[in-house]
């Protein structure tokens, strides 16, 4: 844990990254806030001044306003600003016994440091699966879960009984922790089940599915966690999942939606030409076949261009020498009575919009609307006239601040009553009207014994009950339509007995003419929606590309946090397509030395997981997002020092609002978190035998080293053999953490160059003697041993030399620790002074 100084100072550090980005974060801000309540709004405002046609913006504002359409920002019903409490594992990957880590609730960093094997990232690890049931370690490319084979390994190998993992979640609001807890009821890691407990208002209820958290959506829209496999899986994943994972935070899934309607109503309208064109050339070649004149005739009347009215003339026999008989049969073979899937579904809209309806009419809106204004009016006399409470009406009421507060909540109440009620009666009268528009009249040549059940149909225009009118419509229609059909065949038996082979295709020709008919009668509709999409889609691309300003440039600030000194700039990042576009992909406009270039071709592999975590971070930071927690599993892999320099920089800029948690085996990123005075809470994660873990706060590691040379040598006093091989070793530990905080000094010194810094590292990650870090931390590389006991002596004295040979002695062949507490002292005060170097 950082102490109150460094707190301070880390303040201070993260002032000026944090004032650079004000303006981005502000952007995001109210691109976001806007897309929560006002994208209707937006849309409306816009097609009011669009200048389409009536019918168009008709066909607009239905699609937007049908029944089912999204929000495409999915909320949690606990709230926003989730953290986590604890997470305690048993069974688990790398973890045996039950261990417990306890995270720091509320926004700040927090860093779980521990050596590869260790068991951290099981922790990590283990967060994600408590949470989402999955890991990304055994996912494929499409996010479907790996073949069983590739999935073994995740039980420990030393306490592979009842693995549990348990994650305590802080809600704002609560009094105490929501518990996730997650078991296994097979030997699959997908055989997994998932409770939580403390949803009540108190500490109940018992558990409960983890899926009443209502984070399902949350989670792969928002998703907080990035793992380890997940980091490099980010930008090698297919160009349509990073289009869907950032296109979803954007809150357009009400405009994607409206495009469908559209898209399902012109697919809907197109079916009739479609199936004319589709049946034409079988129809022609049938014709062909037919040895008969008006089958020759008909065969001229399909030829290009179509001449429909002969086709018609044709079916109706007029200029023929048929008898009246077959004239009548032709026309009942048409005979078409109401689609029962039309009214069927106009029937049940209305049924709901009168439901809606009659919840509505609760409220009154003229008179909702009218109270607003009245007390709209006076609380604009009271702004007015703050120095006179009286009412300036009856005299006697006080028109007071207090008032002024209920009226304004007043206000908006009646107003909502209002608009609602409205639109439930327009959506009312509108769905009325679709289904009469239904209900048509019989032909004039229509039989007699037809006519009671049309009339029966026709009669439904004359109903005044909207639940009547629905049921007794669908009843009719069905009625009619069956009647229709048994005419129809009855005609078409008739006719076939009458005109044999010329009969045989009339009822194809006819069927072909209908659906020509319905065709041309649609083709303006057509083009209506047509437009009404192409128009949708304009303003969805347009509205797309301002939210997604704000991502990109919290992306590209993380960018040049992370890489300050790359030739490698992120101007921009892009959705290119459409939501349905199977090519839709995330362009990233990436430039080497002010040249364009490929995005993943050009950068390292340091500054690739600096690209991936640039385009995480906006996702998981998102102002809709319920999660207040960032988790992140060793983002330091192949960073540089100043990549690394910057990665604390960026952390401590997300911790002032998140909770952030890193797991990291590298201890450069405590190392820059210290140097800078960065406040964060550090954890180490170690491992012993048989997967037994522990958990400690960490502390000076100079000060550790010491304090266990002092207890082993207490304990073993009475066994000098074996204290002198083990004292020169803890000593020299207590030496090394020393060189090493030096050294790492003169990497994340600004005066530093960068390849120098990169040569000190590389020369640090070497190894070797103790002297040689020495070396490091005196000069910046390595020079012959006498020189650097030379520079040693004449900076801190000989001791210091002396200490240092006689670790580096003492860990080849015994030494003297007759006085191991004298030897000990003498270490600190060496370790003292070099870091003062």
């Amino acid at each position: 844990m950082a102490d109150p100084a460094q707190n301070a100072a880390g303040a201070g550090a993260a002032e000026q990254a944090r004032t650079a980005e004000d303006g981005a974060a502000e952007q995001t801000r109210t691109d976001e806030d806007g897309a929560a309540g006002g994208l209707l709004v937006e849309v409306t405002r816009r097609l009011d001044a669009s200048g389409l046609n009536d019918t168009v913006r008709s066909l607009v504002a239905d699609s937007l306003a049908a029944p089912g359409t999204g929000t495409g920002s999915p909320a949690a019903s606990l709230g926003k600003g989730a953290v986590l409490g604890s997470v305690t594992v048993r069974g688990f990957r790398g973890i045996g016994p039950s261990r417990t880590v306890e995270l720091p609730p509320g926004p700040g960093l927090t860093v779980i440091t521990g050596r590869n094997g260790s068991g951290k990232s099981s922790f990590a690890e283990a967060i994600e699966v408590a949470l989402t049931g999955a890991n990304r370690r055994w996912l494929g490319d499409d996010g479907k879960p790996a073949h069983p084979l590739q999935q073994r390994g995740w039980r420990n190998l030393h306490h592979p009984r009842d693995p549990r993992i348990d994650l305590d979640v802080l809600v704002p609001g609560r009094s105490s922790p929501v518990t996730i807890t997650r078991t296994w009821t097979g030997d699959a890691f997908t055989d997994s089940q998932a409770v939580a407990e403390g949803l009540g208002p108190g500490p109940g209820p018992g558990p409960v599915p983890a899926s009443a958290l209502g984070w399902d959506e949350a989670l792969r829209t928002y998703r907080p966690i990035l793992s380890y496999s997940e980091l490099g899986q980010m930008l090698t994943a297919k160009p349509v999942r990073m289009y869907d994972a950032l296109a979803t935070i954007l809150g357009l899934g009400q405009l994607s939606d409206a495009r469908q309607r559209l898209a399902d109503r012109e697919k809907e309208l197109a079916e009739p030409e479609k199936r004319a064109k589709a049946g034409l050339d079988s129809l022609l070649a049938a014709l062909a076949e037919t040895d008969d004149p008006r089958a020759r005739t008909a065969l001229a009347a399909l030829a290009r261009p179509v001449d429909p009215e002969r086709v018609r003339a044709l079916l109706a026999g007029a200029g023929s020498a048929d008898a009246a008989e077959p004239i009548r049969l032709r026309r009942l073979a048409g005979l078409e009575g109401p689609r029962v899937d039309d009214v069927a579904r106009a029937a049940e809209r209305l049924r709901i919009a009168a439901a809606d309806a009659a919840d509505a009419r609760l409220t009154d809106a003229g008179d909702a609307r009218a109270r607003a204004d009245l007390l709209d009016r006076a609380l604009r006399h009271h702004q007015r006239h703050r120095g006179d409470p009286a009412c300036p009406v009856c005299g006697e009421a006080r028109l007071d601040d207090a008032w002024a507060v209920r009226a304004a909540e007043q206000i908006d109440l009646l107003r909502a009553d209002a608009a609602e009620a409205e639109t439930a009666v327009r959506e009312l009268r509108s769905a009325r009207q679709h289904l009469l528009a239904l209900i048509a009249g019989p032909p004039s040549w229509l039989p007699d014994a037809m006519r009671p059940v049309w009339d029966a149909w026709t009669a439904c225009r004359e109903i005044i009950e909207d639940d009547v009118l629905a049921s007794s419509a669908e009843k009719t229609a069905a009625a009619l339509a069956d009647a229709c059909h048994q005419v129809r065949e009855q005609a078409e038996r008739e006719l076939a007995a009458h005109d044999e082979q010329w009969l045989r295709v009339v009822p194809r020709l006819a069927g072909w003419l209908r659906d020509h008919d319905e065709a041309a009668a649609a083709k303006p509709l057509v083009a209506a929606v047509k437009k009404a999409r192409e128009w949708l889609k304009g303003v969805q691309a347009e509205l797309r590309e301002a939210r997604m300003r704000g991502v990109a440039e919290t992306a590209t600030m993380v960018w040049r946090h992370l890489c300050p000194e790359s030739s490698v700039s992120l101007s921009s990042i892009e959705l290119k397509g459409s939501e349905g576009y199977n090519g839709r992909s995330l362009e990233l406009d990436v430039t080497v030395d002010d040249a364009g270039a490929p995005a993943l071709s050009v950068v390292s592999q340091g500054e690739l997981f600096s690209l991936a975590l640039a385009l995480f971070l906006p996702r998981a930071t998102a102002p809709e997002s319920p999660f207040g927690f960032v988790v992140i599993d060793d983002p330091v892999q192949s960073m540089d020092p100043r990549k690394v320099e910057g990665l604390a920089r960026v952390l401590a800029l997300v911790a002032e609002t998140r909770q952030v948690v890193v797991f990291s085996h590298d201890t450069r990123l405590p190392d820059a978190l210290r140097y800078h005075r960065i406040p964060a809470t550090v954890l180490e994660i170690s491992r012993q035998d048989h997967s037994q873990v522990s958990v400690r706060t960490a502390d000076d590691p100079v000060k550790l080293a010491l304090a266990e040379a002092r207890e082993v040598a207490k304990d073993l006093a009475g066994t000098p053999e074996v204290l002198a091989e083990v004292l020169p070793g803890l000593c020299r530990i207590a030496l090394e953490a020393a060189l090493h905080e030096v050294v790492m000094r003169r990497v994340f010194d600004p005066g530093t160059p960068s390849w120098k810094a990169a040569e000190i590292e590389e020369l640090r990650g070497r190894g070797g003697k103790l002297v040689q870090l020495a070396s490091l931390a005196l000069f910046g590389e390595r020079r012959a041993d006498g020189v650097v006991h030379a520079e040693l002596t004449r900076r801190l004295g000989a001791e210091t030399s002396q200490v240092i040979g006689w670790c580096n002695r003492g860990s080849h062949a015994a030494v003297d620790v007759s006085d191991p507490s004298a030897r000990i002292d003498r270490t600190a005060r060496v370790a003292k002074g070099l870091r003062r170097l």
